[in-house]
């Protein structure tokens, strides 16, 4: 989902009543806590953005509030109307929690969290977290890829918590996040906790998350004799190859400086697009 992201000043957000259950996994810690009232957020281009996910430049999806779920013990937010943010009621602890929808092979490298903090000596965490699944072997695992929070001493009022991704964190569906050795189902999650000391002061809007898509990397050895190692489009006619969209001129060969017909351009595209035609 695509949108231009304004940054609206209009209303106020609360607070509420949470002790969010104990996770039963190892968690490890892979990035450096940052005060995001002191990191500057990349705003998205000017005009008409791309389609969703095709190329490779910047993607922007939205998790709005809506997406978000209350972690155990945390009442459902209430709605603020006239901005589109939610938040709590009451002054203890709430956590609320989403999973990243994208495909596999996205590279996601910063996200931020759109919200409203104006308690005094409250403050918002933002933390984002890949978690393992064990459906046949092994045991769950957490990993903290990035987190950060507002300032506990301050009132930003609306402002938003950028967390940057060095290396880019790409999504995968099947992955060995703790390196055991094993394989399991991977989910990836952000995570906001308000630790409010008034009621009315905390609320949020959601987050942004920017990926862009990934090219595997090349292999040691070419597929094709007329595309060696090294040379021009390598990796990326690797990549059609492997990807099962081309399969050359002929069993050893791709004609790369060959001319490509309508028909065949045909061919590519609808194998790279996975396109369908039902009755």
């Amino acid at each position: 989902m695509r949108r231009r992201f304004l940054l609206f000043a209009l209303f106020f957000g609360a607070a509420a009543l949470a002790a969010p259950l104990p996770v039963a996994a190892q968690e490890t810690n892979n990035g450096p806590t940052t005060d995001g009232t002191a990191t500057p957020v990349v705003m998205p281009p000017p005009g008409q953005q791309a389609p969703d996910g095709f190329g490779t430049e910047g993607t922007y999806t939205a998790f709005q509030a809506a997406r978000w779920i209350p972690k155990a013990g945390t009442p459902t937010p209430l709605y603020y109307a006239a901005s589109g943010y939610v938040g709590p009621t009451g002054t203890s602890q709430a956590d609320y929690w989403t999973q990243l929808d994208l495909p596999n092979g996205a590279a996601i490298d910063y996200v931020y969290a759109v919200l409203y903090d104006y308690d005094a000596n409250g403050y918002w965490s933002f933390v984002f977290k890949g978690y393992e699944g064990a459906p046949f072997t092994g045991s769950p695992h957490v990993v903290t890829f990035q987190g950060g929070s507002t300032s506990n001493g301050g009132q930003p009022g609306y402002t938003a918590i950028q967390l940057t991704a060095n290396p880019p964190v790409v999504v995968h569906e099947w992955a060995d996040l703790n390196d055991d050795g094993t394989q399991n189902v991977v989910s990836y999650n952000l995570e906001l906790e308000a630790v409010p000391s008034s009621s009315n002061t905390l609320a949020f809007w959601g987050a942004v998350v920017h990926w862009t898509r990934t090219i595997s990397p090349a292999p040691a050895t070419a597929t094709f004799l007329d595309v060696p190692v090294g040379s021009f489009g390598f990796r990326q006619i690797e990549a059609l190859a492997a990807s099962g969209i081309t399969a050359g001129c002929d069993a050893t060969h791709f004609c790369p400086n060959a001319t490509l017909t309508r028909a065949q351009m045909a061919v590519f595209l609808a194998k790279a697009l996975g396109l369908e035609w039902t009755e």
